[in-house]
């Protein structure tokens, strides 16, 4: 197992303990305490995404190559799907779901896909 993996489980065993703090003592009747607990929930679910899907593709589909950008290209698609459910909290959070907000969110959402996987700067 690489090295950087340690510091990476240690980061998501804190989002996992900012998370059960925000879900369990804070109370939502202030916006900041609505975005700590989306922003430990972004974390948790691309901590969460990331390191299974490292293991995913490092032990059953045996990716061949340098760990530190398996794992780099594994951050990038966990963290998008991560920001897809803090759109999703989000919009329910502050009672924003209307036809309206959900395309433009959608919409938004997509192009930052776009940006991100196809259209963005190649790193080597």
């Amino acid at each position: 197992m690489p090295k950087f993996l340690y510091t990476v489980i240690f980061l998501f065993v804190l989002s996992i303990a900012a998370l059960a703090y925000s879900i369990l003592v804070l109370k939502p009747d202030s916006y900041v305490y609505i975005f700590i607990f989306l922003g430990s929930l972004f974390l948790f679910f691309t901590g969460l995404f990331s390191t299974t899907g490292f293991f995913i593709a490092t032990r059953t589909l045996k990716r061949d190559g340098d760990p530190r950008s398996i794992f780099r290209n594994i951050l990038k698609i966990s963290a998008y799907a991560a920001f897809g459910v803090f759109i999703f909290f989000f919009l329910r959070g502050f009672k924003l779901v209307s036809l309206l907000n959900i395309i433009l969110s959608l919409s938004f959402y997509l192009v930052l896909g776009y940006q991100l996987f196809f259209h963005g700067r190649n790193e080597p």
